[in-house]
């Protein structure tokens, strides 16, 4: 029992950390045992190698383009304990990518993660499907939203509405894993239903997110000089009438009706009221977002920190998120919106230009890496990378970057990109399942 432990310990972790995303704080127990198994691994590769691998030192880089900006930031934080929760857990979410990076380039197999993954996806869409069709389901009223397990409304567990969130990357990384394994027809129907199960999930930046993965699929799979058949262009011509139909009929209803319309009314009303609508009422958390930015361009007001750092303007124009303080223990006397719902607006506010400056380089990088993954040419490497991309495009809308859940979601894909590209040629890779 403990050999098989130990040889499957990537999937074993792996696997329970995706299955638990929904049920709460329960999801960091296999996160910390990442870290630690991390820990020694890296200390290990220090030891036994004159110079870090070439993997390691991209997630080295990588992370060091968020951290360093969010250590600068604590010369003005306003509340020095929030930010340095960030800086002290940083570290342990680089080790548990580091983990999932070693085990991958040390020949762990891809295929039984995949597999896995695609089970528990059923699993959520299943009770995803049940709440868009079952008024009286035990996870909420759906409509607009419908992601069963994860609802908000769900009285069993912490769901957060992170279904779409979840499963915009992993479309990505599910169809092109299948897809490099050989299994081709399984990676159409899969992605055919992660791609359904994000549109009734309501979440429109998943829906960016796998707007941006089909692009880029089309654009990788002309770029490799790939030309379909008759047969293959009448198979895709019928998905695609069947996919635009079917999301046709689906946007009939009262809910996704709704959510659509929200999204395309600044075109209907382009003026700023009709922006504000469509954005779900973040503009004015961004223009306060700015305006700390500018007022602190510098270091911001210390990451993990905007709520509080609002109080810092004299005149906020997010005024209706800003509430008074219950609490006799805080410093705080006002807070604003939790964070800014857009990683560049939250990197501006919390750790200034120089936060700026770092994602720009770090996504210089990350353009790079994607480059030569293209070159190299593994499927799998490129679903893996675009996960990250679709997970954290810079122009999307973004929960919480520099909270816990978020840092967690980008340090799986960080290992599990880097992993996949850095790890030796395997001539079994697009057979072995």
């Amino acid at each position: 029992m403990l050999t098989f432990v130990k040889k499957n310990d990537l999937l074993i972790l792996l696997v329970m950390y995706f299955f638990l995303l929904p049920i709460g704080k329960t999801l960091w127990y296999p996160l910390f045992i990442m870290a630690i198994v991390g820990s020694i691994a890296f200390i290990r590769e220090i030891k036994e190698t004159r110079g870090l691998q070439t993997g390691t030192r991209w997630l080295l880089a990588g992370g060091a383009c968020v951290y360093l900006p969010a250590l600068a930031s604590t010369i003005n934080t306003v509340d020095l304990g929030r930010t340095s929760v960030f800086l002290v857990s940083y570290p342990l979410f680089f080790l548990a990518g580091y983990f999932i990076y070693n085990r991958l380039c040390n020949g762990a197999r891809i295929g039984p993660i995949l597999w896995s993954f695609g089970a528990i996806v059923f699993f959520w869409g299943t009770l995803a499907v049940w709440q868009y069709l079952d008024p009286s389901n035990p996870f909420g009223p759906g409509g607009s939203h419908n992601q069963g397990l994860h609802s908000r409304d769900n009285r069993f567990v912490d769901g957060g509405l992170m279904l779409g969130v979840i499963l915009g990357s992993v479309f990505a990384f599910m169809t092109f894993g299948l897809w490099g394994k050989g299994f081709r027809k399984t990676a159409v129907l899969i992605g055919a239903a992660i791609v359904f199960l994000v549109f009734i999930s309501g979440t429109r930046s998943a829906w960016v997110s796998v707007l941006f993965t089909i692009a880029a699929t089309t654009l990788y799979v002309l770029a490799r000089g790939w030309r379909p058949s008759l047969s293959s262009a009448a198979v895709l011509s019928t998905i695609i009438l069947i996919s635009v139909a079917a999301v046709y009929k689906l946007y009939q209803l009262p809910g996704l009706n709704a959510k659509l319309n929200q999204t395309l009314i600044v075109l209907s009303d382009p003026t700023r009221a009709g922006l504000d609508r469509a954005l779900s009422g973040r503009l004015d958390i961004w223009e306060d977002a700015i305006a700390l930015g500018l007022q602190s361009p510098l270091v911001g007001y210390g990451v993990n920190n905007y709520r509080y750092a609002v109080g810092e303007l004299d005149q906020p124009k997010g005024v209706r998120w800003i509430t008074e303080v219950n609490d006799p223990d805080s410093k705080h006397d006002i807070q604003g919106a939790s964070h800014t719902h857009q990683i560049v607006m939250e990197a501006l506010s919390g750790a200034g230009f120089i936060g700026v400056l770092g994602l720009v380089i770090y996504f210089i990088g990350l353009t790079k890496f994607t480059v030569n993954a293209f070159r190299a040419g593994s499927l799998i490497a490129m679903g893996a990378i675009l996960a990250l991309w679709a997970g954290f495009l810079p122009f999307n809308t973004h929960n919480n970057f520099y909270g816990g859940w978020m840092n967690a979601w980008f340090w799986v894909w960080m290992g599990l990109s880097a992993g996949l590209f850095f790890r030796p040629s395997n001539p079994r890779e697009i057979t072995d399942s």
